[in-house]
């Protein structure tokens, strides 16, 4: 059975888990919270431990993909999880405070823990928001994974839209630069929830080793002015 490039990458930890790491998921994996359970999967990612990862895997995951498939795949992805397990341990605490749910088809909504009680953190059914600079950044990931690029035309800033069109952005995302402007997508996935900086109408968001995520606002909408 083919997996994804990483089994890491894209949310591919975070809705697998949901099924293990709900209220009271503790008696075979003693993850007792959303942050246990992503720091547990990313220890034994490090210690190469695939059968303690592959446990930590909802059982509807462990039905789709068999041991031997996850184990054969993180092995030839050993370089990509190296960064990627870093990242996941050092904010388990942070992400383990929010979790993302698919409600079909291409839409995702992100619900974030508040005291005792979990809480939307957006409006469900609007996949392609941009209303804030973080709805905006999602949208673009969004659109990017789908191939919407009618979506990403919209997050073009006015002055650059006569010079852009859909095909010169599917040609970008599909070309022969696609593996780069993907695993950059997958560095921009990860730091979704980091802090986003507010200047008025320009925002920031830096990520991955040396990139920084910059935005504008126009007519109450924000649009991605450059994505590294």
């Amino acid at each position: 059975m083919k997996m994804r490039r990483s089994v890491l990458a894209c949310g591919a930890v975070l809705v697998p888990l949901l099924g293990l790491i709900g209220c009271g998921a503790t008696s075979r994996t003693h993850t007792a919270a959303p942050a246990d359970a992503l720091a547990a999967y990313a220890q034994a990612v490090q210690r190469r431990d695939q059968a303690a990862a592959y446990k930590l895997m909802s059982e509807a995951f462990r039905r789709r993909v068999p041991f031997e498939d996850f184990r054969r795949q993180m092995d030839a992805d050993r370089a990509e999880l190296a960064g990627d397990t870093k990242a996941l341990q050092e904010n388990a605490e942070r992400w383990g405070a929010s979790v993302e749910v698919s409600l079909g088809g291409q839409e995702q909504l992100m619900l974030v823990r508040e005291g005792n009680s979990w809480r939307l953190d957006a409006q469900p059914f609007e996949p392609y928001g941009q209303g804030t600079p973080r709805a905006a950044l999602r949208t673009f990931v969004r659109a990017v994974q789908a191939r919407r690029y009618d979506v990403l035309l919209r997050l073009v800033p006015t002055r650059y839209r006569g010079a852009v069109t859909v095909e010169k952005l599917r040609a970008f995302w599909e070309g022969e630069r696609s593996t780069r402007n993907h695993a950059l997508i997958r560095e921009l996935r990860l730091a979704l929830e980091s802090r986003v900086i507010e200047e008025g109408d320009e925002a920031f968001l830096t990520y991955g080793a040396n990139h920084q995520a910059r935005l504008v606002r126009e007519d109450g909408l924000w649009r991605i002015e450059s994505p590294e």
